[in-house]
């Protein structure tokens, strides 16, 4: 059976990486620790979230300026800087032709840290600093909020970090710099999910099997360790979970609200329905282990707006929540299988256009590349250059740029 993209965030992390608006070779180093464009906030729709996506390219080719302007093409910050950010609650991260980290201000007011390596601010007023290759936590202002005692800082959700002081020690820290979790050896934590009541997944060897479980930051374990994966998905209620080759879901008590039954599940939940494979054919389920969408297609995408992509033979069928044939759309004829703000992407003579959910063409094919619309707008190509066009197929933005990125906060940043 061919491979299946049921996670959405997997299909869109390919996608980004083997359709880039440019083929780029950045410095990893840099790009790991400016991190992936992150989620705005843990409130975020998922289909916003998951299509920031695949409009992140970290570097521009050749190394020309990166700047900001505003919905109308508006300059508002001159392409001045070699690595620039998203904006996020109002600042963007910045690096200088001297290479000194900073941020700016939405009118462009730079606070620069000459006495960091690096510094790199995610959400609110805490950012990541690290000198002579040590890292600690600073806020707006610079000042360390812990000691500069780690091999490595990284956002660990909702507003907190994770330092590793070792590969046997690393904490849990809290947006003032406070240890809330550290790591000890009975509990050897994976990953996290940050909601009200935190919860994290930790990992024990019993019987020689690495084995998962749930704990929480009071060190009280929820979920003994019995899984062979714990999936952190999108979701506020839910962790995908395998054993025995096995797929199913738990809930953050540890109750398995849809059994272990299942040979592959989505790592994502959209318009709360879940696309499963059983036996070798995909349908959908709901929350409560309900079939929605019988088993019968040979591929499932993601609901969005209300529609969803299957395959059926060679096929992509459009499909609504009862299971109605929409229409019928060649699986040549797209990358991108699922509808954002009711549009959707399509192929035809090796050009460009978007359809409506009838899947009548309402913006020809017409541009050498084009990605899904998100608040309105979409990021085309023509003829080397690269604009944004709205959903009557107007340009928004003049396609006549080198590298554009997904608007952040009403900016755009850009290189000419």
């Amino acid at each position: 059976m061919k491979n299946i993209f049921f996670s959405t965030i997997a299909f869109l992390f390919f996608s980004q990486n083997s359709i880039s608006q440019e083929k780029i070779k950045a410095d990893l180093a840099v790009i790991n620790f400016l991190g992936k464009s992150p989620y705005k906030s843990e409130q975020n729709s998922d289909s916003e979230s998951l299509l920031s996506l695949l409009y992140f390219k970290p570097q521009p080719v050749n190394n020309p300026k990166i700047g900001y302007m505003n919905a109308k093409g508006k300059i508002v910050v001159k392409s001045k800087y070699g690595m620039a950010s998203d904006f996020y609650e109002g600042y963007a991260n910045i690096i200088t032709d001297d290479s000194t980290y900073g941020y700016i201000d939405k009118k462009g007011n730079e606070t620069l840290f000459k006495q960091y390596d690096k510094t790199y601010f995610w959400y609110g007023n805490t950012g990541i600093a690290t000198v002579n290759n040590k890292s600690a936590l600073i806020d707006r202002k610079g000042n360390p909020l812990t000691e500069f005692i780690y091999e490595i800082i990284y956002f660990f959700g909702f507003n907190n970090f994770k330092g590793m002081i070792s590969k046997d020690e690393s904490h849990i820290l809290n947006n003032k710099g406070k240890v809330i979790f550290s790591k000890n050896p009975l509990f050897n934590i994976k990953s996290h999910y940050f909601e009200k009541d935190s919860l994290l997944i930790f990992e024990k060897e019993i019987e020689n099997k690495k084995l998962r479980g749930l704990i929480g930051l009071d060190y009280v374990v929820v979920v003994e360790p019995k899984y062979d994966q714990i999936y952190f998905i999108e979701d506020k209620e839910l962790f995908a979970v395998k054993k025995d080759k096995k797929y199913g879901f738990i809930n953050k008590s540890g109750v398995e609200v849809i059994p272990l039954i299942y040979d592959q599940v989505a790592l994502n939940i959209t318009e709360d329905l879940i696309a499963v494979n059983q036996n070798n054919k995909c349908g959908f389920i709901n929350r409560n282990n309900e079939i929605i969408i019988p088993f019968e297609y040979d591929e499932t995408y993601p609901f969005f707006d209300g529609v969803a992509f299957v395959k059926k033979e060679n096929f992509y069928i459009a499909i609504d929540k009862q299971n109605n044939n929409k229409f019928e759309f060649g699986a040549d004829r797209t990358k991108f299988p699922f509808f954002s703000n009711k549009l959707c992407v399509f192929k035809e003579n090796n050009k460009y256009g978007y359809i409506n959910k009838k899947g009548k063409a309402v913006i020809s094919a017409i541009y050498d590349y084009a990605y899904p619309f998100v608040n309105g707008m979409a990021y085309v190509e023509l003829n080397g250059k690269s604009g944004f066009i709205s959903k009557k197929g107007k340009k928004v933005i003049p396609i006549k740029y080198k590298q554009l990125w997904l608007e952040s906060e009403g900016l755009f940043r850009f290189v000419e």
